[in-house]
């Protein structure tokens, strides 16, 4: 009887010990998180062109319309906030070299989407952040450091981090969204937004493609809005079409190559961008997903 009692306590811990080990993550920590909390008053969308030996080069003519692309995007989010009766004001800029020079810094793989599957998820967002300290440190050492009140000038930024916190200061806002944009207008790539979920590194997202859909998508993303479609972050069957039924139209659902005026800011994404701290019982189950892709 003892040696029953052994065995079936052993099972219970392998059990446990398995699910535990099952990686899961719960959307509603992206709320009111890290340098995008709350998605209203002045924000700054920063942005910056990188060339990458496996995507299309940025040529003029890119930049200008993804410029163009990006204001519609911007003015897509104000109205949206406007008719939620939000305050928000989305100021941009970028960075780019003269005669329209890009920044250079291949991927860790050839794509994203590469970077996420061949070194799985955890270890492909590591080398993410060590990708964009490196594009930041090259903004960083462009960037004039003005001296304030006889104050010594600061160091000039050598990462994500310092970047952000200079950019916070330089434009007097709170927040700052960082886009690091590669041209990935004629192939299959994703776009990812990363550290929405803690605050141990600051957010950014790396976006492929410059429809304005794909643009505010990513943007609510570092505000801690969750994918309403299937995507490395959202993999239940039985989620996905509770969110597609419920939030077709949602700018957080596909968006791929959809007009913005089509699409919305739905129940669930007001919730998550905390532009309302309520939540029908109903949508709870969508504030979390379980997740396969890490090792």
């Amino acid at each position: 009887m003892r040696n029953v009692i052994t065995k079936l306590i052993l099972f219970l811990i392998l059990v446990t010990a398995s699910s535990a080990s099952t990686p899961s993550f719960d959307f509603a920590r992206g709320r009111h998180n890290n340098v995008c909390k709350d998605l209203k008053n002045d924000v700054l969308l920063y942005f910056v062109f990188i060339d990458t030996r496996s995507t299309s080069p940025w040529t003029e003519f890119d930049i200008l319309s993804t410029i163009d692309s990006i204001q519609v995007a911007a003015r897509w989010l104000e109205s949206q906030a406007s008719q939620h009766n939000i305050p928000l004001n989305i100021k941009t800029d970028y960075y780019i070299g003269d005669e329209y020079t890009t920044i250079e810094k291949n991927l860790p793989n050839a794509t994203i989407k590469e970077v996420i599957e061949e070194q799985k998820l955890t270890k492909g967002l590591e080398s993410l952040n060590r990708w964009g300290d490196y594009v930041s440190k090259i903004i960083g050492e462009s960037l004039y450091i003005k001296e304030k009140d006889g104050i010594p000038l600061q160091k000039k930024p050598g990462n994500k981090e310092r970047l952000i916190a200079f950019l916070r200061d330089e434009y007097q806002v709170e927040s700052v969204v960082m886009m690091f944009l590669i041209n990935n207008y004629f192939r299959s790539d994703i776009s990812i937004a990363i550290n929405t979920l803690h605050n141990e590194d600051v957010e950014f997202s790396v976006v492929s493609y410059k429809y304005p859909s794909e643009i505010a998508h990513n943007f609510l993303h570092l505000y801690g809005a969750a994918d309403l479609n299937k995507s490395y972050f959202r993999r239940s069957p039985g989620k996905i079409k509770q969110a597609q039924e419920a939030f077709p139209d949602d700018i957080m659902s596909e968006v791929y190559a959809r007009r913005i005026n089509e699409l919305e800011i739905g129940e669930f994404t007001e919730y998550m961008i905390g532009w309302t701290d309520e939540l029908d019982e109903e949508y709870e189950p969508l504030l979390t997903e379980r997740f396969t892709l890490f090792k």
